[in-house]
């Protein structure tokens, strides 16, 4: 059983379809998997604008495979034979690994979990919202939008697609002080997206459905978030979870935007991963 489910991570770590129109980034994600040595839970983890992936060693990481989780970390850019860029990053092989997971004999699918965090929970929310094979999400710091891609260029595009359509988006605002400061790397990113956010037309095309979000969900959001405004973005999302009569969502209140740096978020991260495959059945133990 586990050879099979290294063998269909092993599978997407060089999945590579050909885009249609040559303006589009590579679809590709590549994939590095912590696997038990028989049948398990699994929790796909998102990292942020730095590419996705997060490291073995790291602290999230060694706690779940002790706790008996396989763990699939996915970079979706800045990796060898992904995009580039965080620039119109195709979903569709997420889709396509989660329904892979879901089918592999080594994976417990009553639980197949996704953490994700900053752009990486803004990602793990769009993709918990279309694929019910998700059972527990766990957001941290995410947007409660789809925001613009975080490669400033004169024509600006969506941080996502589906297909070779991208995603609305809220836009930084263009020659503003906010933005310049942001993109020079002045000052944290803030005031760049609470400008973003003003304009209210593209935050509604733009609004993440988490209503569709069928799973448990766990959010986390800094207090004093200097890199982008979490505590205004995660009461958004509660606020349209309540409006849709959806389950309200546990929350987690962070030191800072790097949630997983802190020994006690990631204890209430853990806890709500492991409560719910307790809940359904999926750890031993």
């Amino acid at each position: 059983m586990r050879t099979a489910f290294v063998f269909v991570c092993a599978l997407f770590a060089g999945l590579s379809v050909p885009d249609l129109s040559p303006a589009l980034p590579v679809n590709a994600i590549a994939v590095d998997v912590d696997s038990q040595p028989q049948r398990a839970p699994v929790v796909m983890m998102l990292g942020g604008s730095e590419g996705g992936r997060f490291g073995a060693a790291h602290p999230m990481t060694v706690s779940l495979r002790e706790a008996g989780f396989h763990v699939v970390r996915v970079a979706y850019f800045g990796a060898p034979g992904t995009p580039r860029h965080l620039d119109r990053v195709a979903l569709d092989p997420f889709d396509d690994l989660i329904a892979a997971l879901a089918a592999d004999p080594a994976v417990d699918a009553r639980c197949l979990f996704v953490v994700g965090a900053s752009k990486g929970g803004e990602l793990a929310l769009l993709l918990a919202a279309d694929n019910p094979r998700l059972t527990a999400v766990a957001a941290l710091v995410p947007s409660h939008v789809v925001f613009q891609s975080s490669r400033i260029t004169p024509r600006r595009q969506s941080s996502w697609r589906r297909g070779d359509v991208p995603l609305a988006f809220v836009p930084y605002p263009v020659l503003n002080v906010a933005t310049l400061r942001g993109v020079l790397g002045l000052s944290g990113y803030r005031d760049m997206h609470m400008r973003a956010l003003q304009d209210e037309n593209a935050v509604a095309a733009a609004a993440i459905p988490v209503e569709r979000i069928e799973a448990p969900l766990f959010l986390a959001y800094a207090p004093d978030d200097r890199v982008w405004p979490s505590d205004i973005m995660v009461p958004a999302i509660a606020r349209r979870l309540a409006g849709a009569g959806r389950p309200a969502p546990q929350i987690h209140a962070a030191p800072d935007h790097f949630v997983l740096n802190h020994r006690d978020s990631r204890a209430a991260v853990l806890g709500f991963l492991t409560a719910q495959a307790g809940s359904l059945g999926c750890l031993n133990g």
